[in-house]
């Protein structure tokens, strides 16, 4: 299991530089996503959330009698909230995020608000195949809520490869997940580069991140947030572009970053209802259900 350190270092010392997404996420950087989430032109949580309202009582119905629910990925559980009521007789919430501090402050007040349900968060990386914190029992109607695309962050095989775990790791009898759709350019760029920078604030909190813990001393004003669509892998790619040479230390070891090189830190997948169904049956999961809105900008789905 690589630490923060390991990662940065291999993601650094690569020919085309790299850092995980999933390093975004402390304290700030969940509340920065928060911010995003309410941009007008960020239509993925609204849509998805619509969607959710609109459709709660047939996702109830798929998830059916005494639900154990694990969100990884959980965030601020603001879309969990919207079907939780309507679900029969759900027998737990596990909450998993990757910023444990986050997890546990939103899950205070969300306790109070579903006082009935057992209600236990956890902080966990899902994307490593590490050892889970909690006992799983096969028998119990196990269901993964993963809503907001995550997947999509995912390439092709490591996807693949989450969605088998799922099944094999945390005995899930079914998936309501949410998957981007392909659509016009535009509105895809302006999903990810707001006038407002907050979207740049967050793809430069992982150097931040970098900076509080790792002791580097990166000048977060000499790099520039991009977000591209790769039109050949349907994909929003963000990027940080140097704008000028610089020298990351870290832990004795230094990283040149060229004036105009770019270091990748996310990819978020666009979907078609078809290519979405190919990839759950590559996993070994059947699409059961599909939710879209009107404009057919998001769908969620359900997987057995």
């Amino acid at each position: 299991m690589k630490s923060f350190l390991q990662e940065v270092s291999l993601g650094l010392s690569k020919k085309n530089k790299e850092l995980s997404s999933k390093w975004f996420y402390d304290f700030r950087g969940s509340k920065l996503f928060e911010q995003i989430t309410k941009l007008k032109t960020y239509y993925p949580t609204r849509t998805e959330r619509k969607i959710l309202k609109d459709n709660k009582i047939e996702i109830a119905n798929k998830i059916g009698k005494r639900a154990v629910l694990i969100e990884p990925g959980a965030g601020d559980f603001k879309k969990i909230a919207i079907f939780l009521n309507s679900l029969d007789k759900p027998k737990k919430y596990i909450p998993l995020d990757i910023s444990e501090d986050y997890i546990n402050k939103i899950s205070q007040s969300f306790k109070k608000k579903f006082p009935k349900i057992a209600i236990t968060p956890k902080g966990y990386d899902f994307s490593r195949n590490n050892k889970l914190p909690f006992k799983i029992n096969s028998s119990e109607n196990i269901i993964i809520f993963f809503p907001g695309s995550t997947i999509g962050n995912f390439k092709e095989k490591d996807a693949v490869k989450f969605l088998k775990m799922l099944k094999s790791k945390f005995k899930a009898k079914k998936i309501i997940i949410g998957a981007d759709l392909v659509k016009d350019i535009p509105t895809l760029i302006t999903a990810y580069d707001d006038k407002k920078g907050v979207t740049a604030k967050f793809n430069k909190n992982i150097l931040r991140r970098i900076n509080t813990e790792l002791g580097a001393d990166i000048n977060l004003n000499s790099y520039k947030h991009l977000a591209i669509y790769n039109k050949q892998k349907k994909r929003i790619e963000m990027r940080l572009k140097s704008k000028k040479r610089n020298n990351i230390r870290i832990n004795g070891s230094n990283y040149l970053i060229k004036k105009n090189e770019e270091i990748h830190t996310e990819n978020s997948h666009k979907y078609t209802i078809k290519s979405f169904k190919n990839l759950a049956n590559k996993a070994g999961w059947k699409l059961d259900k599909t939710w879209v809105d009107d404009k057919r900008l998001f769908s969620v789905h359900c997987l057995n």
